[in-house]
């Protein structure tokens, strides 16, 4: 069996740089964009800081017609965060958020990912602390914005987040109740999280908009942030169950297309050239 694999914003980022809080790739956008095409991914995503920084050498119109011409059938972009917030996080929220609107509308943008309340310094799960009527509404709006937009929000479950449960979370996803509104499930978040698979293959398939896969080890090195962000494995090269995984979205109508998310210092060191058709080689093997 094959499958149409996106590659995440994370994964074609290559070397990093963070100037002010602000991490961003080196790397030219277009020969992201090109390296993943060449590796053989039906779609890509971009954060709203390499979009910005990509206008330096192209425009979003552009962009959206290199995507075009390379192929791709799908893209995404991220992050919102603080969308359920007020006072000055809001106000700096929704400068962000109608950049990616914008962003999500010129690219034909598959979906927003979004992401709850984060804490950085994290080594475990913090407390699973949401006011479930008022975030429901703040993502019903949210939600509404993005349909408007053509695209719809996915949010991301993170376990160094207020939101690592994926059963509270698609009880948040419910009650926000809007067709636009939906989650992203990453095996990692998964594994590192307080959810099992049978916990998820009790989530309503239709609401489970974007899927990412990669591996790790079973120990975790470091707080969450940085084990994510450090230490993941090509699928197939950690101690994650990724097959049981697919098959668990599978199993509740989930066919893709399926992002692949993999962020180490290993990976980011490589040319792209070298390291993309890796990833897509060990994803495609899962199936």
């Amino acid at each position: 069996m094959s499958a149409e694999l996106l590659a995440t914003s994370w994964t074609t980022t290559g070397p990093n740089q963070t100037t002010d809080g602000v991490t961003r790739s080196t790397l030219d956008i277009r020969d992201r964009a090109r390296a993943a095409a060449q590796a053989g991914f039906a779609g890509i995503g971009f954060t709203l800081e390499d979009l910005e920084a990509g206008l330096d050498v192209i425009s979003w119109p552009d962009l959206k017609r290199l995507c075009d011409d390379l192929g791709f059938a799908y893209t995404e972009v991220e992050l919102i965060t603080d969308w359920w917030t007020s006072g000055d996080r809001r106000q700096r929220s929704d400068v962000h958020r109608n950049k990616l609107l914008d962003a999500a509308t010129v690219l034909g943008a598959r979906q927003i990912k979004i992401a709850g309340e984060v804490v950085k310094d994290a080594v475990s799960m913090p407390p699973q602390t949401m006011d479930l009527p008022a975030w429901a509404g703040e993502l019903n709006h949210l939600a509404a914005q993005a349909q408007d937009a053509g695209t719809r929000v996915a949010l991301e479950v993170l376990p160094m987040s207020n939101i690592a449960d994926f059963t509270e979370a698609a009880r948040l996803i419910e009650a926000a109740d809007h067709a636009c509104a939906g989650l992203t499930v990453d095996i990692w978040h998964l594994e590192r999280g307080p959810s099992t698979l049978e916990d998820l293959a009790g989530v309503p398939g239709e609401k489970v908009f974007c899927v990412e896969l990669n591996d790790a080890h079973r120990e975790q090195v470091g707080t969450l942030l940085q084990d994510t962000m450090r230490n993941r494995q090509l699928c197939g090269e950690g101690d994650f169950d990724v097959r049981g995984f697919i098959s668990t979205l599978q199993g509740i109508g989930f066919d893709g297309p399926w992002g692949v998310e993999i962020i180490s210092d290993v990976h980011h060191s490589r040319p792209l050239a070298e390291s993309l058709p890796d990833v897509v080689r060990t994803a495609l093997k899962q199936f």
